[in-house]
């Protein structure tokens, strides 16, 4: 998926060239993600997340036709070649300083998982005029996307990612949380976005329909070196 082997500023190295290029040899015909790629600088995961901007734009590009060139030289063609790119915004996992530093933006509160993640204030979570610029970030990607030469964009909405996580805001206020409605709207208002910019670039969603309860370690179990099935966390409530 990658190698989060960037610089710095989320552009290419030679370590991502060169996995590119591999890519296309391999004589996979479906590309799917190649990178998981943050709209913005402070959704990385880590420092040397690739970050899909107009500033990066040349250095997507190269890896694309790195890609390309190496499939058609192996396997004589590329006409049947699809390659999708996957636009995230990291929430929770934000790390984009420090790999041992979290640097969460949320969609909401939670209990057990601000703990974990260190929020321990409410200017963590995004407001509503912030969750509006995160939509056009993902729309003007989706528009490097496409100019790159992608085909497709897998929209991350999965594994507790950000996108993923607007799902489960049934206490946010406002017009992202609450309802059914008002929790699938970030993705339909970034589709909408995306088809408003006249970009005729495909879709692709990674969606997690299901979130379990998050469990702890047994300690009894652990004693005997066992994982166990673990014991359902404490204030473990709807959000």
């Amino acid at each position: 998926m990658e190698g989060w082997d960037g610089t710095t500023t989320g552009g290419v190295s030679d370590e991502m060239r060169r996995r590119w290029r591999r890519f296309g040899e391999s004589g996979a015909k479906m590309i799917c993600g190649a990178e998981a790629m943050a709209v913005r600088p402070d959704g990385r995961a880590n420092p040397n997340q690739l970050i899909l901007t107009k500033d990066n734009k040349a250095g997507i590009a190269e890896l694309v036709g790195l890609l390309k060139s190496a499939h058609a030289e192996h396997h004589g063609t590329t006409d049947d070649l699809v390659i999708g790119f996957q636009l995230t915004h990291s929430g929770r996992f934000c790390r984009p300083h420090d790999k041992s530093r979290w640097e969460s933006r949320v969609a909401f509160r939670h209990a057990i998982l601000d703990r974990k993640f260190n929020v321990t204030s409410d200017e963590q979570v995004l407001t509503d005029l912030q969750v509006e610029a995160l939509i056009a970030d993902f729309v003007r990607a989706a528009r490097v996307a496409w100019e790159t030469g992608a085909d497709f964009v897998d929209l991350k909405h999965c594994h507790g990612y950000l996108l993923h996580e607007f799902l489960g805001a049934h206490k946010r206020p406002g017009k992202y949380g609450g309802s059914y409605e008002n929790r699938t709207r970030v993705l339909r208002e970034i589709i909408a976005g995306i088809r408003a910019d006249d970009n005729p670039i495909d879709f692709g969603v990674r969606l997690s329909l299901y979130d379990k309860v998050p469990h702890r370690p047994d300690p009894e179990q652990a004693k005997q070196g066992k994982l166990g099935p673990g014991i359902p966390e404490e204030n473990n409530r709807r959000q």
